[in-house]
Formats: structure tokens, C-alpha cells, sequence
């Protein structure tokens, strides 16, 4: 992938292929639940307890590198919910 893509979908699809292909065998079995920060342009792995840690690993190596997020064994680094029938007038209140 050459450097300067700033596409997220480009990112995302190169970064998941990447641990497909290098990393997802070994860390499926040996660090699940962890979150490993994929550099995009190196293609080097950052695992952490944390995603913070994870980041801030790939951030203290490649400085403008552009990394993809992966929480290993699980569909995607976080859980987003919603609601529709949540109360929501707090929020103007």
C-alpha cells in the first residue's frame, strides 16, 4: 500500500489483510482479547492489553505511519450499541 492513502475503507481492507496474512494464526491462539495496532505502510504489528498501549507502541515507531485496530479473536476493536427507544433529553438538559 503506498504511503500518503488516507481512504479509511482502503486502510481498514489493507490493515485486515495484513493480520490475515502475518499475524492472525499465532495471535488468534496466543493473545485473545488483545488489541494489536497494524501499520499499514510496514506492515508491522503492535499488540497491547490495551488499545491506548497498542497505539501509542505504533505511534512511538512510525510517528505519521497510518495503523488499522484490531482486537484479536473478535469482529471488530470496540462494541458500539444503540438504542431507539432510549430516553435522550438529558443530553439537551
Amino acid at each position: 500500500m503506498p504511503e500518503g492513502i488516507t481512504n479509511p475503507k482502503a486502510i481498514a481492507e489493507e490493515g485486515e489483510r495484513i493480520y490475515l496474512e502475518s499475524y492472525k494464526a499465532e495471535y488468534e491462539k496466543k493473545y485473545a482479547g488483545k488489541f494489536v495496532a497494524i501499520d499499514i505502510n510496514t506492515k508491522e504489528a503492535f499488540l497491547d492489553d490495551y488499545a491506548e498501549g497498542a497505539l501509542e507502541k505504533a505511534k512511538a515507531k512510525s510517528p505519521h505511519g497510518l495503523f488499522h485496530l484490531i482486537r484479536v479473536g473478535s469482529p471488530g476493536a470496540f462494541r458500539v450499541s444503540y438504542s431507539s427507544d432510549a430516553n435522550l433529553d438529558w443530553i439537551f438538559q
